[in-house]
C-alpha cells in the first residue's frame, strides 16, 4: 500500500513540473529580469552606431577621391589668345543682296558677332578666275596673268578655266603661307591644283570637280583637316582612294605637315549659289534657296569645327572665318556669239577668246606691209564699231584704274559687253539671241563695277572667341584680302602683293 502511494506521489509530482515547464513556455519570458555586470570600456550602442557611419562614410569618401585622381582634368575653356586659324572660303556669285532675301540664320549671325558689307567692289574684269587670282596674289590681273576664265598662253594656245598653277604668274598666298611655315589646305581653289616644288601647300586636290555640291566640298575639307590633325594618313596622289568623306573630287595630293603641325589656313571654293544664279537668274526662287542650303552646309560645318576644335586646333587657338565672293550677277537679257556676229571672213585673221561679258581679240596672220596690215585693222575696228552692245578698247585705251594690260595675254582688241549680255560659244539661228535660246543660263557676269553695281559682293568676317576686327567692314576691294590674311596669321605678304588690310588686329 505504501509504494502504490508513493508511486501515485511521484506521478503527482511529475505531472505538476510538466504542467510548470508547459505554463512556462506558453508564457514566455514575460517578467523575466536580467542584469549584467558592466565591465571597463562597455560602449553603449548609439556609440558603436555613430562609429560604424563616420567609418562608412570616410571610406566612400576615400573611394570618390581616388575615383576623381583617376579621372583626367575637364578640359580648359578655349582663350582664343593662341595663333589664329583662318578658314578663308570664297562663295562665288555672291551678290550683295542676296542675305536680305534668304533664309539665312547662320550668315546673319556671322554678320552680328562680327563685320559684312555689300560693298565688295571686285577689280576689272569681274570674273571667276581673275578675281580668285586677284584675292589669291594680291596684285591685279596685268601681273598675274590671269586675264579671263579663258585664257590665251600663245598662237593657238588656249586655256579653259585653268588649273594649272604655273600659269599663276605671281605668288598665292598658299605659297607664301607654306613659306613661311603656315601649315596650309586649298581645295577648288582656281590655280591651286598640279603644286609643285619645296613650298607646295600640305593639303590640295589634283583636280577640279564640278558637278561636287558646297556639302560634299565642306565634308571633304573637314575631313583632311581631321586626317592632318593625328588622323589616317591621307592618300598622296590620285591614283590613292580619298577618305570616305571626300567624294567628287581628287584625293589629296601631299603628305601630312612635317612634325604635325597643326593647320593654320584653310581655302575653300564653293560653288552652289553661283550655279543658281546663272541657271535661274539672279532673282528666282531656286537661288534664294540656293543661298539658304549652302547658309545650312556652313552652319553644319562650323559647328562641327567648333565642337572638334581642341583636336583640330592649336592650344587657345582663334577661329577667323573670312567668307569672300569673287562677283556678284546680273540678270541676262542677250547672248552673243562673236564668231557668228563678224563672219569667216574677218575671223580668218583673228583669234577670240569670248565669255560673259570680255573678249580678248588677237590679230593673226596678218600678211603685206605694215601699210597693209594698218588698213585691215581699220577696217576690223570699223566693223566692231558698229556693234551697239559692247564697246572696243585697244590695248593703249584700258582705264588704267582696270590693271588689265598684261604683255602676252591681253589681246589687241577687248570687246567690253553692256550690262545684261553675255558673250556665248552656242550657236542659234542669230548672233545675238534670247537666254532661253541656249546654252541655258540667265545670269551674267564680268561688267566693270562701276558700270553695274550688281558686279558688287558679299563678304564676311567674324572670330572665336576673339574678333579679330579692330573696326567696321565697308566699302572694300579684293586686293587687300592677301595682305589681311597675311597679318592675321602673323606673316609677310607675298613680295609686290598689295599691303594695305582689312581692318583686323
Amino acid at each position: 500500500m505504501f509504494r502504490s502511494f508513493a508511486s501515485s506521489l511521484i506521478t503527482f509530482v511529475a505531472v505538476l513540473l510538466f504542467a510548470v515547464m508547459i505554463l512556462f513556455l506558453w508564457q514566455g519570458s514575460k517578467g523575466v529580469q536580467f542584469t549584467r555586470v558592466a565591465f571597463e570600456g562597455d560602449r553603449t550602442t548609439e556609440d558603436v552606431l555613430e562609429e560604424y557611419r563616420r567609418a562608412n562614410m570616410a571610406a566612400a569618401e576615400s573611394a570618390m577621391d581616388r575615383e576623381e585622381e583617376k579621372a583626367p582634368p575637364p578640359p580648359a575653356e578655349n582663350s582664343g589668345d593662341g595663333p589664329a586659324v583662318v578658314v578663308w572660303i570664297n562663295i562665288s556669285g555672291f551678290r550683295g543682296d542676296y542675305i536680305e532675301k534668304s533664309e539665312a540664320p547662320f550668315f546673319k549671325k556671322l554678320a552680328e558677332d562680327g563685320s559684312a558689307t555689300n560693298k565688295m567692289r571686285p577689280n576689272f574684269p569681274c570674273l571667276t578666275f581673275p578675281a580668285h587670282a586677284t584675292m589669291a596674289t594680291g596684285v591685279t590681273p596685268d601681273k598675274h596673268g590671269i586675264v579671263a576664265d579663258r585664257i590665251r598662253t600663245g598662237p593657238g594656245e588656249i586655256v579653259d578655266h585653268p588649273t594649272d598653277g604655273a600659269l599663276l604668274l605671281a605668288e598665292p598666298i598658299w605659297t607664301t603661307a607654306t613659306r613661311q611655315g603656315i601649315p596650309t589646305l586649298v581645295h577648288d581653289w582656281p590655280l591651286s591644283q598640279n603644286q609643285t616644288g619645296e613650298h607646295a601647300a600640305a593639303y590640295f586636290l589634283d583636280s577640279y570637280d564640278p558637278e561636287s555640291s558646297d556639302e560634299v566640298r565642306l565634308n571633304k575639307a573637314l575631313e583632311q583637316w581631321r586626317v592632318s590633325a593625328g588622323g589616317a594618313a591621307p592618300a598622296t596622289n590620285a591614283e590613292t582612294p580619298a577618305p570616305a568623306a571626300a567624294e567628287g573630287g581628287a584625293a589629296p595630293a601631299s603628305a601630312a605637315p612635317a612634325g604635325g603641325n597643326k593647320l593654320r589656313l584653310l581655302m575653300l571654293r564653293l560653288e552652289d549659289i553661283a550655279r543658281a544664279g546663272l541657271v535661274h537668274g539672279p532673282r528666282a526662287d531656286e537661288t534664294y534657296a540656293a543661298v539658304a542650303k549652302t547658309d545650312q552646309a556652313l552652319q553644319t560645318f562650323f559647328d562641327t569645327v567648333r565642337a572638334e576644335w581642341a583636336t583640330l586646333a592649336p592650344p587657345n587657338a582663334n577661329l577667323v572665318i573670312f567668307i569672300t565672293t569673287d562677283h556678284g550677277l546680273a540678270e541676262l537679257d542677250k547672248n552673243v556669239n562673236i564668231a557668228h556676229l563678224l563672219g569667216d571672213e574677218m575671223m580668218k585673221n583673228a583669234d577670240i577668246i569670248a565669255h560673259d561679258a570680255v573678249a580678248n581679240l588677237f590679230f593673226k596672220d596678218l600678211t603685206g606691209s605694215e601699210g597693209e596690215q594698218k588698213i585691215f585693222m581699220d577696217k576690223f575696228d570699223n566693223e566692231l564699231s558698229k556693234r551697239i552692245y559692247f564697246r572696243t578698247l585697244k590695248r593703249e585705251e584700258l582705264p588704267a584704274d582696270w590693271a588689265y594690260l598684261h604683255p602676252d595675254r591681253t589681246g589687241d582688241r577687248i570687246l567690253v559687253l553692256k550690262t545684261g549680255y553675255a558673250f556665248a560659244d552656242h550657236k542659234a539661228d542669230e548672233p545675238i539671241f534670247d537666254p532661253a535660246d541656249g546654252p541655258g543660263f540667265f545670269g551674267g557676269f564680268g561688267y566693270p563695277v562701276g558700270e553695274s553695281i550688281r558686279m558688287s559682293g558679299q563678304i564676311f568676317l567674324a572670330g572665336y572667341p576673339q574678333s579679330p576686327l579692330s573696326g567696321a567692314l565697308d566699302e572694300i576691294g579684293q586686293l587687300a584680302f592677301h595682305a589681311t590674311v597675311c597679318k592675321l596669321l602673323g606673316i609677310e605678304p607675298a613680295a609686290g602683293a598689295a599691303t594695305e588690310t582689312l581692318p583686323v588686329k
